[in-house]
């Protein structure tokens, strides 16, 4: 009777680990400016998230894809809610690591997409000027390539103060 009990706990748990899914912050971070328009893509990554974030960077991914999750709900009350509970965790992220780059991404674009209505739009030049003096120093060169190609990719859509300029975007380069 004990050899079946510890032989189903076993089973159980290899399953479990051979079953669930891994978090592979790489692919988070490639997957954010996707699971804006994929549901299933925002909710996936989001669960891996939830269960496993350990590291600060995958805790802002975490508010992040949180933040997202907002995006792709019908009750408009559910997506206030949502965003602003996303919103609380990433700035209780960066107000406890200031200097992390990939919070700091994380913040600006969600602030350059939000509505205004939100209003949370107060730290999208403070964070663009932090990007352009400190993406360089990402040690991860994957994670500041993917960086790097998004705020490149988000110039055109930007206004004011918000755009890069041609030195920016060549500082952002390095």
């Amino acid at each position: 009777m004990m050899t079946r009990i510890v032989l189903t706990v076993f089973l159980f748990t290899i399953a479990k680990i051979g079953l669930g899914q891994q978090l592979n912050i790489d692919k988070i971070r490639k997957d954010y400016a996707e699971a804006v328009k994929d549901e299933d893509l925002c909710e996936r990554n989001f669960d891996i998230l939830d269960e496993g974030a350990k590291s600060t960077t995958e805790k802002v991914y975490r508010a992040a894809y949180e933040i997202l999750m907002a995006k792709h709900m019908g009750n408009p009350f559910k997506k206030i809610s949502q965003f602003k509970e996303g919103k609380k965790h990433l700035e209780e992220m960066i107000k406890n690591n200031p200097n992390h780059i990939e919070a700091r991404f994380i913040r600006w674009s969600v602030q350059v997409h939000a509505p205004s209505f939100l209003g949370y739009k107060e730290n999208i030049i403070e964070d663009k000027n932090f990007l352009v003096k400190n993406l360089h120093k990402l040690p991860n060169e994957e994670a500041k390539s993917i960086i790097y190609n998004y705020l490149k990719g988000a110039n055109p859509y930007l206004k004011g103060g918000q755009v890069f300029t041609i030195a920016e975007l060549k500082e952002l380069a390095q």
